[in-house]
Order: C-alpha cells, then structure tokens, then sequence
C-alpha cells in the first residue's frame, strides 16, 4: 500500500498507551504484560494516538490516557460507542477527568482489571418496526464516515457515510435495523434521517482540496420522482450542492423494472446527481444493470477479497474496469484491508479503495485527524 504504518496490519497492538508520566507508564506496561503479554505501545500526543485508533489496520484492544492527555478529536474517538478498544483514563491527583469514561489509579493490577471490564460487550436487543419508529422520531440516528482514496496516488477523495443507531441502552450498525427499515417501509425516512445528520457534519469538517460524501439509497426511495425536491434542500441547508454527494443503490432489492430505474437515474442527473451501483459480487444476478447510468460501481468485499488468488475474480474485474473506463464510470474496491488487497485490487484496474486498510469508520469530527495521519503516512 501505499501508505505504511510503523506496525504490521495482522499485528496490532494489544494496548495502546497515551502519556508521558512514568508512573502511568509503568502501570499500562504492567496492565499489558498482565493482559497481553507484552509492552504496549506507548504515544504522547492526541495526533499519533488517533493515528492508531482510526487510520488502518486493526484498532488496538485496550487504550490508556492519561489523565489530561487527550485533545478535543481523540476525546471523540475515546467516547464512541462503536470504537472497537476498551479504554480507562489513569487519573492522578489534580487531574480532570473527562466525563464518561472509566478511571483507573496509576497500578497495574488495577488499571488491568478496568481495562478487562471496559471491553466493549454492548449486548444487542431485538428491535422492531416500532422501536425504529420511534427511533428515527427521537432523532438517534448518526453517522460515521469511511475515507475512500484514489489508487493511483492515495489521494482522499470521498467518504462514504454509514447508518448508526445509537439507543440508550446499545449502539447497532446498520446490519441491525437498514432491512427492518425497508420491510416496515420506513426506508425513506430512514434515507432523511442519515442525510439531515451526514450532510451539515460533513460540511463542518470537509478539507481542501474538497472531498464528496456518499450514503445509500435503497431502490423504493431512489425511484421515487420528489427524491431530488427534497435532497437538494437538505443539502442546500448545509452548504453542499449535488455534485458534492453520491448517492449508493443498495443490493437489498430486486431491480424488477430496469427501465423505471433508467428514468430515475437520468431524473437524478438532470438534478446533478450521481448514484453508484453498490456491492457488486463475483456471480451477481444485477450484472445487466451496469447498461444503465450509473456513475460508478462498488465491488463487494467479498469478491474483492479473492482478487489475490482467484482467476476468476481478476477476470472478471478486469472487464469490469474496461468497460467502466469506456463508460466514464469509476470502479471502487470496497474490503481492502492490507496490501495484499490493495496490490490486487490496483493491479486489475480499480479507481479508488475503501476498507480497514485506509480507514475504519470514523466519527464526524475525527475526519481531518484521520486525514493529517494518512498525508503523513500514519
């Protein structure tokens, strides 16, 4: 790949350490000898933390701030709740602790025992149509952005947001509650509720050179004639215009009218809008719909997965790209998460890449961090 980190992506670090006092120090050595068996990995500013937390690779299992170490975007990190690392703030006398995170005294038995329980185990309940309901009603729908970058240079050039539920009791991904939302047919207030919450954070923090934002679609909502009458307004609201945004036709339903999705694509064009084709797979029944429109496609995580060692998964993204290329159409490998993936997925043609070997999903205001930390190489 070509940006590099200073620790392989199949090693990540068991504790990540963020401080400079000794005793915090010794304490988080002994905690990470008790739980992991080795040192931790030991940082002193905000920056090189973020870094590993949410560049790429695999996220650390266990974080230790000391008390008064985090800036505002780690602060974020740290607190949220679908971060993959348990975290404790070791707090010395005179410290200000930062308001909902576990403490622990400088000890290692300690500070071991408060990272084994600060592990997240967020139990998932059942949800319904109801709960939803009332869920997008309360406004507990949020966003988390995944950076996606151009292969030929590494550029950042678009972010992709992703659906979150954030409910008093457990924080769910989309997996939990997209489907329910199209099957209890609240799938457009459901496309609302992620553009009113993505579109105004991603405007707050958007760098120079400009990046665009994309988010799905299911087909019921892109089909529908007023898609446009309401999404520019949203995104006039947050001083965005079409051609900053992507919308992502999801692989939930069947295209059974190929020549209504046609109108609807050209409809959205005339708006200034562009809509990928999202999750295409290696033997994927929607193939005939790359006839139509679309901007770009996005290859699915699990055929792009094969690309190092299948024949038939190169093949057929190399015709992919060839066609696209023909088309003006760019062609996007979602699941990069190593180099391997990325030499393969760069060698049979792909634009951009998106996976864990650029960046996790990030909280809004942790975007430019994550941006300085992959300009800089991580």
């Amino acid at each position: 790949m070509r940006r590099r980190r200073s620790r392989s992506l199949r090693d990540p670090a068991g504790l990540l350490l963020v401080g400079d006092d000794p005793q915090v120090i010794a304490a988080a050595r002994e905690a990470s000898a008790h739980l992991h068996g080795h040192r931790p990995i030991h940082v002193v500013s905000g920056p090189e933390a973020l870094s590993s937390l949410l560049g790429p690779g695999t996220p650390p299992r266990h974080l230790v701030l000391q008390g008064g170490a985090a800036d505002g975007p780690l602060l974020a990190a740290a607190r949220d709740r679908f971060a993959a690392s348990g975290i404790v703030v070791v707090a010395r006398p005179g410290d200000v602790v930062p308001e909902g995170l576990p403490t622990s005294p400088a000890e290692g038995v300690a500070l071991a025992r408060a990272l084994a329980t600060a592990e997240r185990t967020d139990h998932l309940p059942e949800v319904d149509a109801a709960a939803l309901a009332a869920g997008l009603e309360r406004g507990e729908i949020t966003v988390r952005f995944q950076p996606i970058v151009r292969m030929s240079d590494g550029r950042p050039v678009m972010v992709e947001a992703l659906a979150r539920w954030e409910r008093p009791a457990a924080a769910l991904g989309a997996a939990a509650f997209v489907a329910l939302a199209e099957q209890a047919g609240l799938a457009a207030r459901l496309t609302l509720a992620v553009a009113r919450r993505a579109l105004p954070e991603f405007a707050a923090v958007r760098p120079r050179p400009r990046l665009r934002l994309s988010f799905n679609v299911p087909l019921a909502v892109l089909l529908e004639p007023d898609l446009p009458a309401w999404l520019l307004p949203v995104a006039a609201g947050a001083g965005l215009s079409a051609e900053d945004l992507l919308l992502e036709l999801t692989e939930s339903t069947v295209v059974r009218d190929t020549a209504l999705l046609r109108r609807a694509l050209l409809r959205l064009r005339r708006s200034g809008f562009r809509v990928l084709l999202d999750d295409l797979g290696l033997d994927d029944p929607r193939r005939d719909l790359l006839e139509l429109p679309f901007a770009g496609v996005k290859l699915d995580r699990s055929l792009v997965a094969l690309l190092p060692r299948e024949r038939r998964a190169r093949a057929l993204v190399e015709r992919l790209v060839r066609d696209s290329r023909a088309r003006g159409r760019a062609v996007i490998a979602e699941g990069v998460t190593d180099a391997r993936i990325w030499r393969a997925a760069a060698g049979a043609g792909c634009d951009l890449a998106q996976g864990f070997g650029v960046g996790r999903p990030l909280p809004p205001s942790a975007l430019p961090a994550w941006i300085s930390a992959w300009r800089s190489g991580g």
